[in-house]
């Protein structure tokens, strides 16, 4: 077994948080090859939000024991294959551990001619509704909502929690819902940028609003008591899926989103995931504007956990570091696949 890596930078303009936004992406591209086949993976740490870094990622994949991951690769499971492999490297790495998990499902597809959905346990024709990312409440963001509308979208992500705005992010969610009318769901994300205060005032004046769920809308949720139902992200980073109702319970969540990249893989997250379901939970799988790769793996991932509401999978602003290379998604849902593994051409990044 051969592995090769190769850096990779583009513009990812658009892409965004409450915190801060990425005008350009950097990440690192895995290459296995075994024999004719060859699997790809994708670190892309995100700078300034994930807990590690694509140095970190790059060393570590120097130093890896490949026999021992083409031992790995080859458990006959493939849900039991992808944890041996994920524990070639560390926790603190989940960029890399994500990576290596997803050119070894890949390389496992290749080899066996089947695809990366079916290889985790999809069912056959599986398909699920995608949520369009909106961004920032901004001028622009009714235009962004009635293109992604044409497009069959009825499911959007708006980014709140920019720095002193709070009042205006308010009003411009109360004018969007006003101007979109009860149909379509609406799904805010503060990523922990308010305090507690800041966060019920938010939350129980938007209550009518007829909100999906908030993403982590402060540091420390376990208190609000807020009627609008709470989404776990950041907060998973490190959490022991024994840990996840009590967790839940405290947040009063009603969902989980799940990012292969932050949360360290493939396994990890079908683990949290399946999980959370068992808990009744929604389940939604999203990413850290990874690129096509991690985006690919994300969708395997989604559609073979038990979740049937919207997933965070649409196309978004990070794609722009990579060529464009859609997943299978027609009038806004992700529908699985044939071709083998991720269902990408190695040749189109090169």
């Amino acid at each position: 077994m051969k592995l090769s890596l190769r850096r990779f930078v583009g513009s990812t303009r658009g892409a965004q948080n409450a915190h801060r936004q990425w005008s350009s992406r950097s990440g690192l591209l895995v290459e296995l090859h075994a024999g004719s086949s060859r699997g790809l993976g994708e670190a892309s740490p995100l700078p300034g939000h994930s807990t590690d870094t694509l140095e970190q990622a790059e060393t570590a994949f120097g130093s890896l024991n490949l026999a021992a991951l083409e031992r790995a690769i080859s458990v006959e499971d493939t849900g039991e294959a992808l944890k041996s492999v994920a524990n070639l490297l560390p926790r603190e790495l989940p960029a890399a551990r994500m990576a290596l998990e997803t050119a070894a499902l890949d390389l496992r597809g290749h080899e066996r001619g089947t695809s990366a959905p079916a290889l985790l346990g999809a069912e056959p024709g599986a398909e699920r509704a995608l949520a369009w990312l909106v961004g920032a409440p901004d001028a622009g963001a009714l235009a962004a909502i009635r293109r992604a509308q044409r497009a069959g979208y009825d499911h959007f992500k708006i980014k709140l929690g920019r720095g002193g705005n709070l009042e205006r992010e308010i009003t411009a969610v109360r004018e969007l819902r006003q101007a979109l009318g009860a149909g379509p769901r609406l799904r805010l994300d503060a990523n922990r940028a308010w305090c507690e205060a800041e966060a019920k005032f938010a939350c129980n004046t938007l209550n009518a609003l007829d909100i999906e769920f908030i993403e982590e809308p402060c540091a420390n949720p376990t208190r609000l008591g807020i009627a609008i139902p709470v989404a776990l992200d950041e907060s998973l980073r490190g959490i022991d899926p024994d840990a996840l109702q009590a967790h839940a319970l405290a947040c009063g969540a009603g969902f989980v989103v799940l990012k292969p990249m932050l949360l360290g893989g493939l396994s990890r997250c079908l683990e949290l995931g399946r999980r959370a379901a068992a808990l009744h939970l929604g389940v939604v799988v999203s990413h850290s504007f990874d690129g096509p790769v991690a985006l690919a793996a994300a969708a395997a991932l989604a559609l073979v956990l038990p979740t049937q509401i919207a997933q965070g999978l649409a196309p978004h602003p990070g794609l722009g570091a990579w060529p464009r290379i859609p997943l299978p998604i027609t009038q806004a849902a992700l529908h699985t696949w044939s071709t083998p593994g991720l269902g990408l051409a190695a040749e189109l990044f090169r």
